[in-house]
């Protein structure tokens, strides 16, 4: 009670009756319970102590009494004169009532609740001084000890502050409603988001904060708190005042009391907006990258510290073969071939122990045991502090870049072996030379098994050109039948002849094929595949190498490129040689021809002009174009031209002198018997042609393939006919014997210009030691003199170097 009451409370009871001061305080303490009632005299000395106030304070009566009122307060209280205060307010008022704290006789404190009541003369007790005029005779102390009930007080108070403080600071919206959905209790943060005022808030419901589409989640989750006691994550779309739209997670627990009635429901509602555009970004991002990364043509994995496998896209289990459900939790080298193990083994351990960005190349062991060649390119995974979590990579299937690296090394092999090849071609000096050394090479290569080459016999061809071995390494001379239906393959066979086709076949995993005898062959000599190559001259097969190589997939299309540019090399090789022992032979052969035949350009033009023509010398240009220089008797040199222009043979015509024959120099393509004479390493030894009938000699080595020519130039000129074959003993010409010609053909001044312009560096290039005027001088003649001695000489010299190579 208030200190008004309470003195008001006492003046009346005074009124009403008389107190006896004497009253006996331990009847009044034992009324009591636990308080204790203590008489003081005027002074505020104790007079009496009872059980109650021993209890209370743990003085006993005989210490305490006789002691002054201010012996239970705290130092601090007396030295500010509280207790004075107290007894003078209870003599002015009747009573003084306060709280605060005291002490015991063991130092403790207890917080008591005290009364003081003033006691006059006559009974009086609790009255005002100025409403009696009777004397003080003492005081009654009455006090309780609130100990337990302050602390529950300021514990509640304390709790009721914090929990205030906690409400108000969170930064999400709190809120509780009863169990009919009446609002009790809600933070700013509900005003501040929503847009409502305090006033409205309090009379809305929980699903009006809710936007449309989403109420009647909300109504049931608040039915299964209230109803089930369930504690409630939902999210929502919180609808505020304006309209707007902010997606919300609600937390929500139903409140009940001590005796398990339910009171309502409270709870939290936090924004997630930034939180959902996280997500949906971190969706995207992750679809985005398991886009990229299911779009990769390489296997990406991760592992974790402990070496399984946690991570993985579809190629992935494409190359190993395993399901998904198989894969989880693998060691990494599950998936690699035992030789590997070892060396990918070091590579995860300096991964993870050292942090080394590591490339490595393992064989993938796949479920059903395929071997698949892949490189590894694998980095460690860490957390932001660090701490080693695992690592990842990508594998790449190099199966492509193997075989190309295989098929590099092949090729470097073969342009060794062909390099060494074109050496002894150039130093051979019969054709049996060169097939020998080419076998040799080939079967001594290590990519190789062995090597066969064999001839086109033209002889023995009825359908086609038949191929006979004639050198061999490596394989017996037994296997021919067998090798030759590489360069004839049979029907059942997936390629051509190369005598036909003069393109390079290859016919690869042989222990695959189809053809018995081939499979037979291959397992019992050790070979994986074979290259026919044609040794071609100017488009015509001279025979066809056969090359087994140990690998099934050997011959790849850049191999097949260079061993067709070889073959080609084989047959001009073979022809040059022939050419070249034309040259020096001391007996030849020569073919003297007739035709008539109007496929031949140079027999057309002189039908249609009816005059003669000499073929002086033709110079091969490019493959089927070639110069000749042509003396014409009896035609007009217009005419000439004129006729010439209107054949398509004769691209050029040039007319290079004109007196009573004409003598022209013209480009010739194809057309011409001549054009088959190369192929064959023949050479025209004259061509002279009378109104279209033409008279033709040729020279060719004994040692030439002299049927095919006869047969070329028979077939594509049909109106031709061989008229003579006969052996003619050519003169050997020493080079005394050509220096003497020179000789004799130059005058002492032309040799002694020629001589000086040689000896005095007038020749060399691209810098002169000597010009025209110097070596004039030197003759001591005048310059114009010295070039025309100087050009008659050079022209006298051609002239003897070509007409006898002719």
């Amino acid at each position: 009670m208030t200190e008004n009451t309470s003195n008001e409370a006492t003046h009346t009871e005074a009124e009403d009756q008389s107190v006896d001061f004497d009253l006996d305080i331990a009847d009044l303490s034992s009324l009591t319970g636990d308080f204790a009632i203590v008489p003081f005299d005027a002074d505020g000395r104790v007079t009496a102590w009872n059980a109650g106030a021993r209890r209370l304070t743990g003085y006993e009566g005989e210490t305490i009494v006789g002691s002054h009122y201010r012996t239970v307060f705290p130092q601090d209280d007396r030295d500010d004169g509280q207790p004075a205060r107290l007894l003078e307010r209870a003599e002015s008022d009747g009573n003084a009532e306060t709280d605060g704290w005291r002490v015991r006789s063991d130092g403790s404190r207890f917080w008591a609740r005290e009364v003081i009541a003033a006691v006059r003369e006559g009974g009086e007790v609790g009255v005002p001084a100025d409403r009696s005029d009777a004397d003080l005779r003492g005081h009654v102390w009455f006090v309780h000890d609130r100990t337990e009930e302050r602390e529950r007080i300021r514990a509640l108070r304390e709790e009721k502050a914090f929990a205030e403080h906690v409400f108000e600071a969170q930064p999400d919206i709190v809120y509780a409603f009863d169990a009919e959905g009446s609002h009790l209790e809600w933070n700013d943060r509900l005003p501040a988001v929503t847009g409502y005022t305090e006033s409205e808030v309090a009379e809305m419901a929980p699903t009006e904060f809710i936007a449309p589409d989403d109420r009647d989640r909300i109504a049931a989750a608040i039915r299964r708190i209230l109803e089930e006691d369930e504690y409630v994550t939902i999210e929502a779309d919180l609808l505020t005042k304006d309209g707007r739209r902010i997606p919300y997670e609600f937390n929500s627990a139903r409140i009940t009391d001590d005796d398990g009635t339910v009171l309502g429901f409270t709870g939290t509602g936090r924004d997630i907006s930034e939180r959902e555009a996280r997500e949906r970004a971190l969706r995207e991002e992750k679809a985005f990258t398991e886009s990229i990364l299911e779009a990769q043509p390489d296997l990406l994995y991760a592992y974790d510290a402990e070496g399984n496998l946690i991570e993985w896209n579809d190629q992935f289990e494409r190359a190993t073969d395993y399901e998904p459900d198989e894969l989880a939790g693998l060691d990494p080298l599950t998936f690699i071939a035992p030789e590997d193990r070892e060396h990918i083994g070091d590579a995860i351990e300096r991964i993870l122990d050292d942090g080394e960005r590591v490339t490595a190349e393992g064989t993938i062991l796949t479920k059903d045991g395929r071997r698949i060649p892949y490189e590894f390119n694998s980095a460690r995974i860490t957390d932001d502090d660090g701490t080693v979590l695992g690592f990842t990579g990508v594998g790449r299937d190099i199966r492509e870049r193997k075989a190309r690296e295989r098929e590099l090394e092949r090729l470097e092999r073969l342009n060794t072996v062909i390099r060494t090849i074109d050496e002894t071609m150039v130093a051979a000096d019969t054709r049996d030379e060169i097939e020998g050394a080419i076998v040799r090479e080939f079967a001594s290569a290590d990519a190789y098994r062995f090597a066969v080459i064999g001839r086109a016999d033209t002889a023995a061809a009825t359908d086609g050109d038949a191929w006979e071995p004639v050198a061999w390494a490596g394989i017996d001379a037994q296997s021919a039948p067998v090798l030759s239906s590489f360069v004839d393959p049979p029907t059942d066979a997936d390629g051509e002849s190369v005598l036909e086709t003069r393109a390079v076949q290859r016919y690869r995993s042989l222990s695959e094929s189809p053809v018995e005898t081939w499979r037979h062959h291959a397992d019992e000599e050790g070979y994986g595949s074979v290259a026919v190559v044609p040794a071609v001259a100017s488009d015509r097969s001279l025979g066809a190498l056969v090359i087994a190589a140990n690998e099934p997939s050997a011959f790849a299309d850049r191999e097949r490129e260079v061993l067709q540019e070889f073959g080609g090399t084989i047959g001009h090789a073979i022809n040059a040689m022939t050419i070249r022992r034309l040259l020096y032979q001391d007996t030849v052969i020569e073919l003297e021809f007739e035709s008539t035949d109007r496929g031949d350009a140079c027999i057309r033009l002189s039908d249609e002009l009816g005059c003669t023509l000499s073929i002086d010398h033709v110079l091969p240009l490019t493959d089927g174009v070639f110069v000749y220089y042509i003396t014409a008797s009896d035609a007009d040199p217009e005419r000439v031209r004129e006729v010439a222009r209107d054949d398509d043979a004769f691209t050029e015509l040039r007319l290079i002198d004109a007196n009573d024959e004409s003598y022209w120099e013209c480009v010739i393509r194809g057309s011409t018997i001549t054009d088959h004479l190369a192929d064959y390493g023949a050479r025209l030894q004259s061509k002279t042609i009378r109104d279209g009938v033409a008279d033709l000699t040729v020279q060719v080595s004994p040692n030439a393939d002299l049927r095919g020519l006869v047969n070329r130039i028979t077939s594509t000129y049909p109106d031709s006919r061989l008229r003579s074959k006969q052996t003619v003993e050519r003169p050997v010409d020493t080079r005394g014997d050509f220096r003497q010609t020179v000789e004799s053909m130059l005058t002492d001044k032309q040799r002694a210009a020629l001589e000086a312009a040689y000896h005095g560096g007038y020749f060399e290039w691209p810098t002169r030691n000597s010009d025209a005027s110097e070596v004039a001088d030197r003759l001591g003649i005048a310059r114009q003199t010295f070039h025309q001695h100087l050009r008659v000489a050079q022209a006298k010299l051609l002239s003897a170097y070509f007409d006898a190579t002719d």
